[in-house]
């Protein structure tokens, strides 16, 4: 096991990454509120809003809603509305 940091966008985007035989499996985050475009999926992730609300490509996400699955290929687009926390499950 090992605990990865990553950031992201100046700082604007930092989580924790939970890592086990190399492969990341769930990350735990803060996103300060813009515009961030990460690129595409791979592999397909699960993210959850845990505070806060923001669009996980065009779907709107808050504590009490749904989590939203990016498919392998698709592009993941977040806009937080306000400083967020989020938690992604990858596979």
């Amino acid at each position: 096991m090992e605990i990865k940091k990553n950031d992201y966008f100046e700082g604007n985007v930092q989580s924790l990454g939970f890592v086990h035989d190399g492969k990341t499996e769930i990350t735990a985050g803060l996103i300060k509120k813009g515009l961030y475009d990460f690129g595409k999926a791979n592999p397909k992730e699960t993210m959850k809003c845990t505070s806060g609300e923001m669009l996980i490509n065009g779907v709107l996400c808050k504590s009490d809603t749904p989590a939203v699955v990016i498919e392998v290929g698709e592009q993941i687009i977040l806009e937080a509305k306000l400083d967020s926390t989020y938690t992604c499950t990858y596979g």
